[in-house]
């Protein structure tokens, strides 16, 4: 009869040596993410931005120039064929930077790493739309422009999770 009581208590005791478990490693695990979040997210950001830039590098060296324009000063009017091309990018910060953004949205002013994430955004989508011209054969895209849109979960009702840049333009090839 005693031992049928002891049977009983094991699924208990496997019970609550879990939850001791995922205790402990909640406890240890949580700051470590934490520190590693503060120590590497804006790395990670930063890395992102040298890519970007290697990357245009190299699209313009294909071009020769920058293919990209918005129709300030000289065009060229000998156009064979034109159509759209476009480009987006979802662009989010890292809950560092959230974090980071709230804190500094409590004593109020300027938020730089929210702006240097949708900086970050807009320089890759017209990097994307550069190589979207590059693939289609478009020798420039004229009248460049962008679009930006919040995007925030629907099951919260403010605070900004990430934004879409949607960049789109005329393609053209000349003769």
């Amino acid at each position: 009869m005693a031992d049928t009581g002891l049977l009983l208590a094991y699924p208990l005791l496997l019970i609550a040596a879990f939850f001791a478990l995922f205790a402990i490693l909640w406890a240890i695990g949580y700051p470590l993410m934490f520190l590693w979040a503060a120590l590497f997210s804006g790395r990670n950001l930063d890395k992102r931005v040298v890519e970007l830039t290697e990357r245009e590098a190299s699209s313009l060296a294909e071009f020769g120039r920058d293919p990209l324009s918005s129709i300030r000063g000289e065009y060229r009017s000998s156009a064979a064929e034109s159509g759209l091309v476009y480009a987006s990018v979802v662009f989010g910060p890292s809950h560092w930077h959230l974090l980071i953004a709230s804190l500094g949205n409590l004593v109020g002013g300027r938020i730089d790493i929210l702006h240097k994430v949708v900086a970050t955004a807009r320089a890759e989508a017209q990097q994307r739309l550069r190589e979207q011209a590059l693939a289609d054969g478009w020798d420039e895209v004229l009248n460049v422009r962008m679009d930006t849109a919040e995007m925030t979960p629907a099951s919260r009702k403010k605070g900004v999770r990430a934004v879409e840049v949607f960049a789109y333009g005329t393609g053209v090839r000349h003769d």
